[in-house]
């Protein structure tokens, strides 16, 4: 009866350890299959969260997100650098310029890249331009009919006199749609004439904000006319709002581009492709576009969009020197703002 004992709990050990065994295997495999990738992202929460629950339903990777603080260019790279990031989502196009040459990103030409036209895009792939924005105007009409003036949509209309004081827009050292109308001007007009402007409008006692929500917060109100803001954001609040009207700037536009990239160091380059490949298909386009996203154009129907024509018309935009914009900002910003 002891032998008979010991036999059978023998046999229990052994088809314990087997079960064991055979668990450990199961979550290795399971560990194996399990796709992932951490991405950083420079939009808002609701776009970003948009984009990835899409990407993650059409190919099974968990997508784990986390926000590029605010902050100057050097500690958002570091915060870059020691993150670890698989993904960049959302930067421009001067930020991935400067943070190609500070070696922090992977090339790699997504599978629709050669549908953007060359002036929109990094012909190395070291990052991918995704939506076109423009720079647009929104006013209060209520403060408009008050000064018997038309909305604005050139720069040269902001010099009126009775917008001195009326004129709100984000602090450009923050980029996009103010550090656009500077390098957009200075680009087309040449130095000379840029910082003769610059002089003109810094005399209308111009209001710098931290954000551009602060920009807007101020013309909804009634406390500003005008704010200078994104065309696809300016088009949104006109629609919501009746006393609020936008316009695009004819004159000296600015391609916004946005963009995503690979991070260099990347732990899982094939399913941080996979996302670079999904954010230039049609697949996320029609996403955003049933989402609410209508005027951030894909940059790869830039040329056969005749709804975004219809738009903004026949508006001019420069070819940027990235190498200028991107490396001069500061001393571009220092010197438009002290011009007199």
């Amino acid at each position: 009866m002891r032998k008979l004992i010991l036999v059978l709990v023998a046999l229990t050990l052994i088809c314990s350890g087997c079960t064991r065994q055979y668990g450990q295997k199961e979550q290795q495999a399971e560990a194996a299959e399990k796709k992932e990738i951490s991405l950083c992202s420079s939009l808002g929460e609701n776009i970003t969260t948009l984009l990835a629950e899409g990407f993650a339903a059409k190919s099974g990777t968990e997508v784990n997100i986390q926000y590029l603080p605010s902050g100057t260019f050097s500690e958002r790279m570091d915060f870059l650098r020691q993150n670890k990031f698989d993904c960049w989502l959302g930067g421009t196009a001067e930020e991935y310029y400067l943070a190609t040459r500070q070696e922090l990103l992977y090339p790699y030409l997504a599978r629709e890249a050669y549908k953007v036209p060359a002036e929109l895009r990094n012909k190395q792939g070291f990052w991918t331009s995704l939506y076109l924005r423009y720079i647009a105007l929104i006013s209060n009409k209520d403060n408009l009919d008050y000064f018997s003036i038309y909305a604005p949509d050139t720069w040269d209309e902001l010099l009126q006199p009775v917008l001195k004081g009326e004129i709100v827009m984000p602090d450009p050292a923050q980029g996009g749609v103010s550090y656009g109308m500077l390098t957009s001007i200075w680009q087309m007009r040449g130095r000379e004439e840029a910082l003769s402007f610059a002089a003109k409008l810094n005399k209308q006692q111009v209001v710098y904000t931290p954000a551009i929500v602060d920009a807007v917060d101020m013309v909804y109100r009634g406390d500003k006319t005008v704010a200078v803001v994104p065309l696809d954001y300016a088009l949104i609040l006109e629609g919501k709002h009746r006393h609020l009207f936008a316009t695009v700037i004819k004159d000296a536009n600015r391609n916004l581009l946005t963009g995503a990239a690979v991070m260099a160091g990347s732990n899982n380059i094939a399913q941080a492709e996979e996302f670079l490949d999904y954010l230039m298909s049609d697949d996320s386009e029609k996403l955003l576009n049933e989402n609410g996203y209508n005027y951030m154009w894909h940059v790869k129907n830039y040329p056969y969009n005749d709804g975004r024509r219809e738009l903004i018309g026949d508006v001019r935009v420069p070819v940027d020197d990235l190498s200028w914009t991107a490396v001069d900002k500061n001393e571009i910003i220092r010197e438009w703002l002290k011009a007199r």
